[in-house]
């Protein structure tokens, strides 16, 4: 009989990339004169726009670092210090559009023009913290002296980058809402459907996004914009980079990192709080509340002030919405209190849609 090996993964750092990474690592010559033991530093990087204030223009864009060699258990724990704050980006000023317009003979600035600008900012703020310290430490590692007092040289990883989907555009350089939603390959949007299917995979793979196809289309459209002054909308441009949904902006990941074979497309993992949490589960709430209207609008007065027990035959099932007011809280930190009506839906959190859907299930 013959028995399969089933390997448990517990978290980030059993996964077959860290395996895989680990090996390579291993396998790969040393450094000249340094018998040091090798590691893998892997680097787990989000990054969100927020705003300060509920009233007022103050906006902060944090970007933070988590060192993921660790458990996720000893991430909430400040003395550890797993996670830390890498910088804090810029945007264009509402005062660029008037110096473009002192250029243009006041003709100001068109909407991809400055989409193209913004571009241009993002990836130059990452070329700046990928310098060619990062990179010597990328590529050689650093020799560090851990709390047991042995030396090892670690070298650093970058295996993930968290963000919602508009950021994700500016990272991986490609055009936002160009008819293939995924960020790492081709699949149009009319293909959807096969989600999930055997040759939907086989098409993930073929149609992947590779840098070596896009860099010489990329600089072939930055040498119409800059040298021959073509529009950055240009049928020209559009021509080249369109059919695979590129920008006419150098991405930084690849052309830093691309001789450490790393794949910024492959890195982009889903985001839970704005994909699942502020996405899938506040459209689920959504969902059942126009239910509960369609059945009878009173069922939503019902939601919100008592309990309320509602069966219909088209369903086949019994919904039932107990006074969201009245429940009680749940351990310390679970489920707070519902001061609000819920079906106004205001000031809510990922966490609120989260206890909503807990309660009613």
């Amino acid at each position: 009989m013959v028995q399969k090996l089933h390997q448990s993964f517990k978290g980030l750092l059993d996964i077959i990339r860290c395996l895989e990474a680990h090996s390579t690592l291993q396998e790969s010559p040393g450094e000249p004169g340094c018998d040091l033991p090798r590691m893998v530093t892997t680097l787990m990087i989000w990054s969100d726009a927020t705003q300060l204030m509920t009233f007022g223009n103050a906006k902060l864009w944090l970007v933070y670092m988590y060192f993921r060699n660790k458990s996720k258990y000893y991430h909430c724990k400040p003395s550890h210090h797993l996670s830390n704050h890498m910088a804090y980006f810029q945007k264009l000023l509402d005062a660029f559009k008037d110096f473009v317009g002192t250029h243009t003979e006041g003709k100001g600035v068109g909407h991809e023009c400055m989409t193209h600008c913004h571009h241009k900012l993002f990836q130059a703020q990452w070329r700046i913290l990928l310098d060619h310290k990062f990179l010597e430490a990328y590529e050689h590692g650093i020799i560090i002296l851990c709390c047991d007092s042995i030396k090892c040289r670690f070298y650093l990883h970058i295996f993930t980058y968290s963000t919602d989907y508009p950021e994700k555009v500016l990272i991986a350089t490609i055009l936002q809402l160009g008819g293939c939603p995924c960020l790492q390959c081709l699949i149009q949007r009319t293909r959807l459907h096969h989600l999930g299917m055997a040759h939907d995979r086989q098409q993930h793979m073929t149609l992947a996004h590779f840098d070596t196809s896009r860099s010489p289309l990329v600089a072939t459209a930055c040498s119409l914009i800059y040298e021959k002054h073509y529009g950055v909308d240009s049928t020209a441009v559009e021509t080249i980079l369109k059919p695979y949904l590129w920008v006419p902006t150098s991405n930084a990941f690849l052309d830093t990192l691309a001789p450490f074979r790393f794949n910024i497309f492959v890195a982009l993992v889903v985001d839970l709080l704005h994909e699942v949490e502020l996405g899938v589960q506040c459209m689920l709430l959504v969902h059942l509340l126009r239910i509960l209207t369609a059945l009878d609008k009173d069922l939503i007065n019902k939601l919100d002030e008592r309990s309320a027990r509602y069966f219909t035959v088209a369903f086949q099932a019994k919904l039932t919405f107990d006074r969201y007011r009245k429940v009680p809280l749940f351990g310390p930190a679970t489920i707070r209190w519902f001061s609000l009506n819920v079906s106004k839906m205001l000031n809510m959190a990922a966490q609120n849609f989260k206890d909503l859907l807990q309660v009613c299930t």
